[in-house]
């Protein structure tokens, strides 16, 4: 599996990314193995993570203090399962809450040196009937603390600010598989799902403070992403430990239509890889960050049992939809910088129960 895929752009106000090449006008290339970040870019950088507790916050945190980076990492929830697998004394864990940018500032004055760019991870979100019934609730946190960010960001001049953003921003794409200048925003008025809704206006504003302010700020589009470290309790929005989680009580998995619609899933420390690569790279402001493997829903729920070696446990429901038949991002850009080869799904999923097992099912 190699990254591939199509040319990333930009919309809004600020300048046009430069483009990569389409992957139906480049040949096949076999990229090398390279599993560990930049040590050249990173070593000695004061870098700081907010929700680091979290499944994609963690990995950030972990590997760039492998990296040689000084992490400064926010957590407003406790969260001593994630916090005692990561050590190193270049980790500074810090209670804040940063929707009071007064938390926030305390950041940016207590370390020695100034800091060298915010990798805001920090989300509100919940279950899609959570996400439908509170959007005011959730686009008023994740707004906050999104204008926090960047305004800290603007008055201690930090170099690099990355808000990750989501493929969920696509509503209604152009294309098949999506491509970053798809126009996201033409089916605004669709939905009042409070996390798609925050995660539109987060590039809005970041797209904002880039043109009046000159701030460096990248916008990596995630793809769904899985792995250990991941939120395996019920108010979980993701569909592995969901699944997971369901299977190892003894619960069918319930697939929505008839399983056939495909997605693509990656591994969260090659997902803050490729991450960490665009910021490296710094040439795209906006890429989408994915995998070529596509598999579809009901294919998954069957990779999940035999990961778990349970029988399986699936219901198709037939009388809801199971959305769109496809869902897949355009990866070209992406391969244009990175030069490793993601793990598989069928091995993530295997080393994600695994984790499980190991943390959850022995506490």
């Amino acid at each position: 599996m190699s990254w591939n895929g199509s040319p990333p752009g930009t919309t809004g106000v600020s300048s046009p990314a430069p483009r990569a090449p389409r992957s139906s006008d480049r040949r096949p290339r076999r990229l090398t193995e390279r599993k560990t970040v930049s040590q050249d870019h990173w070593s000695g950088k004061n870098i700081v993570v907010t929700g680091g507790l979290g499944l994609i916050g963690s990995h950030f945190a972990e590997q760039l203090v492998n990296a040689g980076a000084h992490v400064i990492l926010p957590y407003r929830r406790d969260n001593r399962r994630v916090l005692r697998q990561l050590s190193g004394g270049n980790l500074r864990p810090v209670q804040a809450d940063l929707r009071d940018d007064r938390d926030l500032e305390r950041l940016f004055t207590d370390p020695a040196a100034p800091v060298d760019a915010i990798i805001h991870c920090a989300v509100v979100s919940g279950t899609m009937s959570v996400r439908l019934n509170q959007p005011a609730h959730i686009l008023d946190a994740n707004l906050r603390t999104v204008g926090n960010v960047l305004e800290s960001a603007r008055r201690h001049d930090v170099p690099d600010v990355v808000l990750l953003s989501s493929s969920d921003i696509y509503l209604d794409p152009g294309s098949d598989p999506i491509r970053e200048d798809d126009d996201f925003r033409k089916g605004m008025g669709w939905s009042i799902d409070g996390y798609y809704l925050s995660k539109n206006f987060a590039e809005m504003m970041a797209e904002a403070y880039r043109a009046e302010y000159g701030i460096n700020v990248f916008l990596p589009r995630l793809t769904s992403v899985y792995g250990p470290r991941d939120n395996f309790e019920p108010d979980t929005d993701r569909v592995v430990p969901t699944m997971v989680r369901k299977v190892l009580a003894g619960q069918d998995i319930e697939i929505w239509g008839d399983g056939s619609q495909t997605r693509t899933y990656m591994y969260a420390a090659d997902l803050v890889r490729a991450t960490l690569a665009m910021v490296e790279a710094n040439k795209y402001p906006t890429l989408n960050i994915g995998t070529t493997e596509t598999v579809s829903v009901l294919q998954l729920a069957r990779m999940i049992c035999a990961a778990l070696e349970v029988p399986e446990r699936i219901r198709i429901d037939l009388s809801k939809s199971g959305g769109r038949p496809s869902r897949n991002l355009d990866i070209t850009g992406l391969g244009e910088i990175i030069d490793f080869t993601p793990r598989s799904l069928e091995q993530g999923l295997k080393e994600t129960v695994a984790w499980y097992r190991d943390v959850y099912q022995t506490l």
